[in-house]
């Protein structure tokens, strides 16, 4: 089985995309290979703001073949918007589990959760308290569309047990875990996926 590969504490967004990630999808296609998704193209666009910021798309065929391009990619299903030093945090595993591009479709659902992505259009920000009390904001766009909106609020922690499955959504709402601002119905949509 192929070694996973660390990613630097000091990493910058350059590396990451057009080094580091190509080889972690490598690795994580051999160890995990996701079928079915025959003629889909899932698109992911990041942009990082900071010194060493820009914008890189990902575009990945058939759950098979990964493009990476420096730039924002018109066509983009997901656009992740945060700051250099919250995505380093994201992608080295300094805040919970590390960012992963292969996560986002995986497993014997991957297909109907592309269709759903295709279909889902919004902006999601999501206000994360840190253990150090500081905010890790990020705005995740869906299909290029600024609205409906909704604002999502809770700790860090919660928030990836809720990603991974651990904690229910309409739970953690219900025990003040989970505050949710602006359009409630396109929140519902966003249950089914993992964010």
């Amino acid at each position: 089985m192929p070694e996973e590969i660390q990613v630097p504490e000091n990493v910058n967004p350059k590396e990451y995309f057009e080094q580091i990630l190509p080889k972690q999808f490598e690795i994580a296609k051999q160890q995990n290979p996701i079928e079915g998704m025959e003629g889909t193209e899932f698109s992911l666009q990041c942009d990082v703001d900071g010194p060493n910021g820009g914008s890189w798309s990902v575009i990945v065929k058939d759950a098979k073949d990964m493009e990476i391009r420096e730039g924002p990619y018109e066509n983009a299903l997901l656009t992740l918007q945060l700051s250099e030093s919250d995505w380093r945090d994201s992608v080295t595993g300094k805040i919970g589990p590390t960012m992963d591009v292969n996560t986002q479709l995986s497993g014997s659902q991957a297909k109907s959760q592309f269709a759903a992505l295709k279909n889902t259009k919004g902006k999601l920000i999501t206000e994360l308290k840190k253990p150090d009390e500081s905010v890790f904001p990020t705005t995740i766009i869906f299909n290029k569309a600024d609205n409906p909106v909704t604002t999502i609020r809770m700790n860090v922690e919660d928030y990836i047990a809720m990603a991974g499955g651990e904690l229910d959504g309409q739970t953690a709402f219900m025990q003040g875990k989970l505050q949710i601002e602006g359009d409630m119905m396109f929140a519902m949509q966003l249950s089914q996926f993992r964010f």
